[in-house]
This record gives structure tokens, sequence and C-alpha cells, in this order.
């Protein structure tokens, strides 16, 4: 007999007891295995239905076994048409043809050339398309059985955008412009061939430098605020300027700056697009120049040609008015009212030929010409019109002077014939190392169109604000009504 034979009803109805609980405890452990398996499997389900990726799992044969719903989005197929196809369902020639060579190769040496490792290759939807995507491939045993799991990514988006970038930056490249990126601080952070005609500096030695290296000391306190403009979201567009070369010459350039911003729209940087107007600068100089002694000899002719002769007449007409005043006062008279019309043509024939040439060279010829401007805007059109100097102002540059009268000619001019100003304001004053020419009226204002395209006379302001290397700003007043318009140039012009 056994131990058990020896046992009391009590010692034996306690044994049973135990191996029952154990029983129990055993049968409580494998429901929680059937629980474990079931909720990972409900997990691997889930994974399957949600993953971005499609994953496909083929056995040895490269006959599909599971077809996720992102496989069914990325080749069109329902799974249920994928399952038990070949793999080279989803592949074009030549590796549709090649594939089960592939696979049988890989049984037999276990030389892997794509398994583990993963790459970019074509797959062929339901329809026929063709299209780029990346393909890591993993091996796994199941119940003895090697298995094959496909990850599988649709990049035709990235594809397309990586070939726009590159037709980008090829036509950054090729560019004659210089096309410049910079961060917030001015580091210089790419650098195009144009850029490289335009400055004389190759990208190898510019990059990571501050875009300073190109301003002269004079203009250094022009990026600052361009910087601050970007930072705010705001472009600068056509801004003309004087920037240093490589070999420290200075050339007239029209620049754009724009911001950059990232994925998320933040501002990151500016790029910066520059054109050499070297040469244009030059020739409009010199175009300007020639209409100004155009205009100046015009202008001349009026005063020492025809102003002389109508004198003369005017003499002779005083000649005959003292013969006719003893024989005919009638007659008398008339002759002497020839002669105050002549007088009055001379007059105006004198003020034609100063609007022609306003400006005489003598240093301080600028501010008479304005006083005379001001005198001659309130005598012809009965406005109030004055000019506030409170220091003197010495400009001996007569090319200078003639363009800053123009402006300010056409500023009145645009104030009367637009705006309907009753009273206009001329002022010069220094600020600092420049001087701020301004022109102030109380009429109507612009419109918002004219802001933003301009008429004739804005633009003849800002091609001679250009020509001098000055700013002008043009701005209503508060309002809507009245428009001031600010020359600033610098005093070493």
């Amino acid at each position: 007999m056994n131990d058990q034979s020896r046992l009391t009803r009590a010692e034996l109805i306690e044994v049973v007891g135990e191996l029952r609980e154990k029983a129990i405890v055993n049968e409580l452990q494998q429901v929680k295995n059937i629980e474990a398996l079931r909720d990972s499997e409900e997990r691997l389900n889930a994974i399957l239905k949600t993953a971005v990726e499609g994953i496909i799992t083929i056995d040895q044969r490269g006959i599909i076994e599971s077809f996720n719903p992102s496989a069914e989005k990325i080749f069109g197929y329902k799974a249920d048409e994928a399952i038990g196809q070949n793999i080279k369902l989803l592949m074009p020639e030549p590796f549709r043809h090649e594939h089960n060579g592939y696979l049988k190769s890989y049984e037999q040496t276990d030389h892997a050339k794509i398994i583990g490792i993963g790459r970019e290759v074509i797959g062929r939807r339901k329809d026929g398309s063709t299209f780029p995507m990346d393909l890591s491939v993993s091996e796994m045993w199941l119940a003895n059985r090697r298995m094959f799991t496909g990850f599988v990514r649709d990049i035709t988006e990235r594809k397309q955008s990586e070939k726009a970038l590159l037709h980008y930056a090829a036509l950054v490249e090729s560019s004659d412009d210089a096309i410049i990126g910079k961060t917030l601080e001015g580091t210089i952070t790419s650098w195009n061939r144009g850029a490289q005609m335009v400055f004389g500096y190759s990208s190898e030695e510019i990059i990571g430098k501050s875009i300073s290296v190109l301003i002269p000391d004079n203009r250094k306190d022009e990026e600052p605020g361009i910087l601050e403009k970007i930072r705010r979201g705001e472009s600068v567009e056509h801004y003309e300027t004087v920037r240093r070369r490589k070999d420290g010459k200075l050339i007239d350039i029209s620049v754009t700056v724009s911001p950059i911003r990232d994925a998320d729209g933040k501002i990151i940087g500016a790029s910066k697009v520059a054109r050499d107007i070297t040469d244009r600068k030059q020739l409009e100089k010199e175009i300007t120049e020639v209409s100004n002694r155009e205009q100046q000899r015009i202008g001349q002719d009026l005063h020492d040609g025809l102003c002389q002769e109508l004198t003369g007449i005017e003499m002779m007409c005083q000649v005959l008015e003292q013969k006719l005043a003893a024989k005919s006062k009638a007659e008398s008279k008339q002759v002497g009212d020839i002669a105050q019309h002549i007088r009055e043509a001379i007059a105006h024939t004198r003020k034609l030929a100063r609007g022609l040439s306003p400006v005489e060279l003598e240093a301080n010829g600028f501010i008479s010409a304005l006083h005379e401007l001001a005198a001659h805007v309130h005598e012809l059109f009965h406005i109030e019109c004055r000019l506030e100097c409170s220091e003197p102002v010495l400009i001996r540059n007569n090319v200078l002077a003639t363009h800053l009268y123009r402006i300010v000619q056409e500023a009145i001019n645009n104030a009367i014939k637009h705006g309907r100003a009753r009273q206009i304001s001329i002022s010069l004053k220094s600020a600092g190392h420049q001087f701020a020419l301004t022109v102030k009226d109380d009429g109507l204002g612009f419109s918002n169109e004219t802001k933003k395209h301009g008429g004739m006379g804005m633009h003849i302001m800002k091609y001679r604000a250009g020509v001098l290397n000055a700013s002008l700003e043009v701005r209503s007043g508060s309002g809507g009504t009245g428009t001031t318009v600010v020359c600033t140039f610098r005093k070493n012009l």
C-alpha cells in the first residue's frame, strides 16, 4: 500500500483540498494565458489596422498571407483580393520576373539583398500605375515556417518634393542675381553663384560670416532696420543701396528681402535677392544730368535771349510812347499798354526760366530757389506756402540741389492738382548725419490705390531720390487728410 492508505480521513480530506486548489490555480492560469493571448492578438490587429505603413506578410513561396488596410490604400487591392496571391502582383517588370529567383536564392544561401536592409523600390498598383516606395523586410519563424513581413510607405509626394527642391536649387544656383540666406542675427547661411559674381566672395569664404562684411561703414545703420521688419513678417522690396565687394569697390544694388519660415510658420531667417545696378545707376545719372543741362540751357536762353529781346521791344515802345505823347495821347496810351504787356511777358518768361533752371551754383542757391518757389506758388495759386529752415543748410552739389528742388516741386504740384491743398509747408532740417527735406500739405491725402501703385509724380520723386541714394517716404496725415513727403539724404552727398 502506498502512504496515502495510512492517512486518516481528516488528512485525506486535507490532501484532496490541496490538490483541488492546485488544479483550480492551474486552470485560472490557463484562462489568464488565453486571455493574454487574445489581448495580444487584439492589440496586434489594432496595430495592423491603424498603422500608417502598409504591412504585408508572405510565406517562403511569396504567397501573401495578410494585407492590412494601409496596404489596401497604397496598392488599391482589397485584402481578400491580395491574400493568396503571389507578392509579384505588387511589382512591375523586371522585378516581378526576378522575385521568385530572389526568394529561392535567399533560401539556399541566406544572402539577403533587401531583408533587414530597406531600400527604395518601385511598386505597382491595381490600376497598373507605378510609384516609388520605401520597403523594409524582416524575417520571422512561426510554427517552424519561415515568414517575411514587408513594411511599405508610399513616397510619391516626398520624391516630388525632392524633385521640386532640386529644381529650385538649380534655378537659384543658375541665377545671375545674388541670392543669399541669412539668420535673424545677420549670419550668412547660403550663397549662390550669382552672389559670388556680384560680390566676389566664394561660398567657402563667406558662409558663416556676418552680412555686415558687405556693408560700407556709412550704411551700417540700414541692416538693423531691415532685420526688424523681417522679424515682424514684413518684406523689403526693391530697396536701392550701396554695398562693398571683396575687392573694396562700392556698387549700387537693388535688394528685396523676405522672411524665411519653417514648417510651423515661424520666422527663422531672411532671403535676400540683390542685383548689381551700378551701370544702370550711372546711365540714369548721365541721362538726368544731360536732361538737367538741357533744361538749364533752355532756361538760360529764355533769360538771356528772349528776355533781352523783349526788353529791347519794351524800350522801343517807351521811345514811341514819348514821341506820340505830344501828338496823340490816345495812341501814346495804347503804346504804353503794349509796353506794360511786354513787361508782364518778361516777368513771366523769367519765372519760366527760373523754373527750368532753378538752382544757381552758389552754395546758398538751393535755399534761395525754395524761397522763390514758395513765393511763386503763393502768388500764382493764392494759397499759403512757406519755407521753414531755422539754420543755414549749404548744398554745394548742384546736381543734388536740382534733384531735391524737383522733388519739392513735384510734391507741391501733387498737393495742388490732386490734393486741392490750401496750405503747404516746406522744411529742411538737420538730423544727425542726414538732412530731412519735408513737404507737408492739408489736402485730401491719397487713396489706397495711389498708395499701392503710385502715380507718375510719385514715380518721378522716387526715381530722383533713388539717383541720390536717398530715401523717400510718402504718407497720409491723421484721418486720411493731408500728405507728407519726406526725402532723407546724407550730408556728404
